[in-house]
């Protein structure tokens, strides 16, 4: 296979780069640091806040900037400054939290990096059939409070996302396609329980892109990998654009390659057969 002069590489993290179990295999971390050592930039490219993107990645040497909250953000990992935003207005946001309180769901959102829930659910992650690695990452990266809408309303918050989780499977897909009829917001899914909720522009593709041009390189030179509804934009316009073999269909449809999934390296893998010299 012929190489790509690949410069940018954008890769989800939920059911992409990381494991079932949320690590990273050092297989994996060795072929990120062979691809950064040819000058490549590695984005974590991610629908959680900064403060949810794991250690093992954010921590590794030359992983600098990072592409936040399904692409609300894009940040300087090390120095906290924002290249680039694409919030939910203040008034869009009451209006949703008006809409999220009508269904039998819980709901959180993140602000300037971190996650805030009402306390009522905080508590209560168990009644929703949270898996225990995502609860442990919840209770982590989400600051308990007495009522988000009067935190919204009080600081005039822009959102970077709403999250919403569900138990029952049938009522977030009833619930998704209702969401959808809203103009203002733009609704997608990383996981099977979940729904994820941005300001209408917003997408990881036009965060990613504008990175790489940011830093003088077309979209010819961007890569990226994922597996949900929340990456098909991001797969779509990046000059490549790699699938999970674990991801949904919509993504094989819309990509370039798809590789193995990620319980078998599936990014490194890819990364090895498009760019490493």
């Amino acid at each position: 296979m012929e190489k790509h002069d690949i410069k940018v590489i954008g890769l989800d993290m939920d059911g992409t780069l990381l494991r079932d179990d949320k690590t990273i295999s050092e297989y994996t971390e060795s072929v990120l640091r062979k691809a950064m050592d040819q000058g490549i930039h590695i984005l974590p490219a991610t629908g959680r806040a900064k403060i949810g993107i794991p250690e093992c990645v954010r921590k590794m040497d030359g992983v600098r900037y990072g592409i936040c909250a399904n692409g609300a953000s894009v940040l300087d990992l090390e120095t906290g400054e924002e290249l680039y935003s694409c919030r939910i207005p203040y008034e869009d946001a009451i209006k949703m939290i008006d809409i999220m309180e009508n269904y039998d769901t819980i709901y959180d959102a993140y602000i300037d990096g971190r996650g805030y829930a009402d306390e009522r659910f905080y508590h209560h992650l168990e009644d929703y059939k949270i898996e225990p690695e995502m609860m442990k990452m919840y209770v982590q990266t989400r600051t308990p409070i007495p009522s988000l809408r009067e935190y919204v309303m009080e600081g005039r918050c822009k959102i970077e996302k709403f999250n919403m989780f569900f138990a029952d499977p049938q009522k977030r897909l009833d619930v998704m396609e209702a969401l959808h009829k809203l103009p203002f917001v733009k609704v997608t899914s990383s996981l099977y329980n979940n729904i994820e909720i941005n300001a209408v522009d917003c997408n990881k593709g036009t965060a990613l892109l504008g990175f790489a041009k940011k830093f003088g390189y077309g979209r010819e030179q961007v890569m990226s990998c994922g597996d949900g509804s929340n990456d098909i934009e991001m797969i779509s316009m990046s000059g490549i654009g790699v699938a999970m073999e674990n991801g949904l269909d919509m993504m094989k449809e819309a990509a370039d390659y798809i590789t193995v999934s990620n319980e078998q390296d599936g990014v490194a893998k890819a990364i090895e057969h498009f760019c490493l010299k």
